[in-house]
């Protein structure tokens, strides 16, 4: 058996940026080990559903760390090793890797992300039919994507505009489909979703919304899909973006504490097991700036968990505070968001919405701001958003309607 000081599980963007941290933190030699199931070197989510599938960016340049990081700092890294069976009382990892397959850990950090949602239909398991969560998957559709004349992605939420955008860019006549009544309604507000909505006609995208699935048609590949109104939409490539579950089935009955599927930690991210924490889209964490249990999937929460979470086990130990956030490039706009709209009594927009230059501010019952998103608007907007959020600055609808509202509020708050 090998045995190392500190183990990361998993191999993905928290595994990266935790690596990352411990040795800037100064861990020695042979005291750290990578342990994941993928054969890549961690790497970057974003650039997956954008400049990666693009064709923009190669596979050295979305990895996180050069492959000579973790050999000039002396970590070991166990790529395309499976566990299979964790022990936490013994402290020890099973795996498949080649020689000895157990590993031990006097700390350890789990960090095995998510897996996508798929479909369970007549006709899934055709060829062509791709979800986009490993650069492997990437890969795929890059390839196919040159050849295809028309493509079908179904969602209508992050992964599936931003796919949609790309595969449209590269000359491939793009439909979404979705079964909710607009583009991300359990995000975007109606006249957010209905800018997006002519955006994306604009650039030629044939939206149908209300939408649900039946089944998919071909011979060997698919060749259509079938809505369940009857309308048989031709596809040479089908992209799904329909959610994410995440990756613990490992620890279904090894004591290790979950809700959903997700580990639950605290809120300095340690799990109940001791010399366990947790960090990224597999954890269910309690945040501090909103006061609720919370699970997010996306690249700031992943980072920065990631790196709280190396503090932690090499002994600084502090509560994880931190807005979340994060952004999203699609045709030629760039967004960014704050926060989180749960709980929200009203959304406010400044700006012109129907000219894609707008903000728009949550707030809770008592004004209190909870969530901004920012899309082509001035700088200061995207400075005093996470700012206010951490503070719980207090708000009106009103005064945020006025031109002057985000000067006369900074004055107040003295910033």
């Amino acid at each position: 058996m090998s045995h190392y000081k500190y183990v990361i599980l998993g191999g993905g963007l928290a595994a990266g940026y935790a690596a990352q941290e411990f040795v800037a933190q100064g861990i020695s030699a042979g005291e750290l080990c990578l342990v994941a199931a993928e054969k890549t070197l961690p790497y970057e989510r974003p650039p997956l559903s954008k400049a990666f599938l693009a064709g923009e960016k190669s596979t050295e340049e979305v990895l996180i760390n050069e492959p000579s990081f973790y050999a000039d700092n002396g970590i070991v890294v166990m790529s395309g090793t499976a566990v299979t069976r964790v022990d936490f009382k013994q402290k020890e990892l099973y795996t498949t890797g080649e020689g000895d397959p157990t590993i031990g850990y006097d700390k350890l950090l789990i960090a095995t992300g998510a897996k996508p949602r798929t479909f369970n239909l007549p006709g899934s398991a055709l060829s062509n039919i791709f979800y986009l969560r490993r650069i492997e998957d990437a890969q795929q559709i890059r390839q196919q994507a040159a050849e295809a004349r028309q493509a079908v992605v179904i969602g209508g939420s992050f992964i599936a505009m931003e796919v949609t955008a790309v595969l449209q860019s590269r000359g491939v006549q793009t439909t979404m489909v979705f079964p909710e009544e607009r583009v991300w309604q359990a995000f975007f507000t109606p006249r957010m979703s209905a800018y997006f909505t002519s955006y994306y006609q604009d650039k030629g995208v044939t939206i149908l919304p209300g939408t649900g699935i039946a089944s998919f048609a071909g011979h060997g590949r698919v060749r259509q899909v079938i809505t369940q109104d009857g309308q048989a939409l031709d596809a040479d490539m089908v992209v799904a973006g329909i959610g994410v579950k995440p990756n613990s089935a490992l620890f279904e009955g090894s004591g290790l504490q979950l809700k959903d599927g997700y580990v639950q930690v605290n809120r300095f991210l340690e799990t109940n097991i001791p010399d366990v924490v947790a960090a990224g889209d597999v954890t269910l964490y309690r945040d501090l700036v909103f006061e609720r249990p919370l699970h997010l999937e996306h690249w700031d929460n992943a980072r920065s968990q990631a790196e709280h979470a190396a503090r932690l086990m090499l002994g600084i130990r502090r509560a994880y505070e931190h807005v979340p956030y994060f952004f999203s490039d699609i045709f030629d706009l760039s967004y960014e968001f704050w926060g989180d709209t749960e709980g929200a009594a009203q959304a406010v927009h400044r700006g012109r919405v129907e000219d894609g230059e707008f903000s728009t501010w949550w707030l809770a019952a008592d004004g209190r701001l909870l969530a901004a998103f920012v899309l082509n608007r001035p700088d200061e907007e995207r400075e005093l958003a996470p700012a206010w959020i951490k503070a719980g600055k207090k708000l009106s609808a009103e005064s945020l309607r006025r031109p002057t509202a985000l000067q006369e509020a900074r004055a107040t708050m003295g910033s």
